[in-house]
């Protein structure tokens, strides 16, 4: 996979190439997945158009007929949960990998791989994130909330050492450990990438990626400042390993392996959801899979070269666009995008290095400071908001402000939240 991957981003240099490839993978994926999967064993000759979009709750409600080995939603659950108990890492069953996603949208994941994807999966990643491997011996050390039976495919390569370093524990518990280790590429959370950069030990990374969460660009500046990297970004999730950053920064989607329909938001402002159709996966289908992202795509091509769907930034989740009501109708709700928010706050005053903006009620928002951030640094972050609100169309009632913020390290950090949901959507 990994000399595949690379052949291809050499010979691939137009849309053209990639969609050519795609048509050839999709028809034969497709007539495999209505003869083995049951949930498509009705779409036996269908274009990938007339299949149905999934999402997880609809995955998890079928999920017996969405795989090809007739695992139950109970054993993989079962599985699962056994392997977390064990060594917080993912079950087996009958040779088979079964994980579970972090949960932050406060329901888990659930995924099947067999061995042959999870070789793909890392021949994919190592080569384009590390595309000096082999020629060059890395030690990665991966820093998440979660570890995961794939990462284990890559103890087979003498020329690549891993090591987990779990999350949930914090940042400085594992500072001892980490430059024993001497890590050559570090993959974590923008917020441990930048509790690690602020704290100046002995770390010297050739190379960043931030993954889990949105790589906000004080983390970024951050995470520069004390490393001398700029970071990237791995753009994964449980349903695979979506994309990885070039050299200008932006952020390619893995067409080796992925079919994106592009579901807009926000055409004027080049807004999508990507759907997403995995040709290589079999043990469990990943067929039109609804992200939950928002993904703001590149308005021109990339100067990297590379013709694969590039995206400008990952903006957040859909579940955080902020809904309030209309500047002209009360009874209409306008949705404000994070950026909106995040791009408010953060360019009210230079002193604020950090903020969490929540949408408690149906016009009120609970912005969090540092304690540095009093006085007229939290004013002017209030006016912006009200402003970004007005220059959306939408109004706010009530900005309550809290100082003080205590950075998670057990879950995915969320900086623009919505908590409040309206009773009619």
């Amino acid at each position: 996979t990994l000399a595949a991957t690379r052949w291809r981003a050499h010979t691939w240099r137009t849309r053209a190439d990639v969609e050519a490839f795609h048509a050839a993978k999709l028809g034969r994926h497709l007539k495999w997945l209505t003869r083995n999967v049951p949930f498509y064993a009705a779409y036996d000759g269908k274009r990938l158009n007339q299949f149905p979009v999934m999402d997880k709750a609809l995955m998890l409600a079928n999920f017996g007929a969405l795989n090809a080995v007739g695992i139950t939603a109970d054993e993989a659950w079962a599985a699962a949960r056994g392997g977390m108990v064990r060594d917080n890492t993912s079950g087996r069953w009958h040779g088979l990998t079964v994980g579970m996603s972090s949960g932050t949208s406060g329901n888990r994941g659930l995924f099947l791989v067999n061995d042959r994807e999870r070789f793909v999966w890392l021949g994919a990643i190592l080569a384009k994130a590390l595309p000096d491997f082999p020629r060059q011996k890395h030690r990665v050390a991966l820093m998440l909330a979660m570890n995961n039976d794939l990462y284990s495919a890559a103890h087979t390569s003498t020329r690549l050492a891993l090591q987990f370093f779990d999350l949930r524990q914090g940042v400085e518990v594992h500072r001892n450990a980490l430059e024993a280790f001497d890590p050559t590429v570090i993959v974590a959370p923008p917020k441990a990438l930048r509790a690690l950069a602020e704290a100046k030990g002995g770390l010297q990374p050739r190379r960043l990626y931030g993954g889990g969460e949105v790589l906000d660009a004080l983390d970024a500046n951050a995470i520069e400042a004390g490393f001398g990297v700029r970071p990237g970004q791995i753009y994964q999730a449980t349903e695979g390993f979506l994309g990885v950053s070039c050299p200008e920064g932006l952020v390619h989607l893995n067409e080796d392996v992925l079919h994106v329909e592009l579901e807009p938001l926000d055409v004027a402002t080049r807004r999508y959801t990507p759907l997403i159709t995995d040709f290589t996966r079999r043990t469990q289908a990943m067929v039109r899979y609804r992200m939950n992202d928002i993904v703001v795509v590149a308005g021109q091509p990339c100067r990297c070269g590379s013709p694969c769907l590039a995206i400008e930034r990952i903006e957040g989740r859909c579940d955080d666009v902020i809904l309030l009501p209309s500047l002209h109708d009360q009874n209409n709700r306008v949705s404000l995008m994070p950026d909106a928010i995040r791009n408010g706050v953060l360019d009210a005053d230079p002193s604020i290095t950090d903020f969490c903006v929540v949408q408690t009620g149906a016009a009120t928002l609970r912005l969090s400071l540092p304690e540095t951030a009093r006085g007229a640094a939290a004013a002017a972050a209030v006016a912006a908001l009200h402003t970004a609100a007005r220059r959306g169309g939408a109004t706010i009632d009530t900005i309550e402000v809290v100082f003080g913020i205590e950075t998670p390290f057990d879950r995915k950090l969320r900086r623009v939240e919505r908590r409040w949901t309206p009773l009619h959507t």
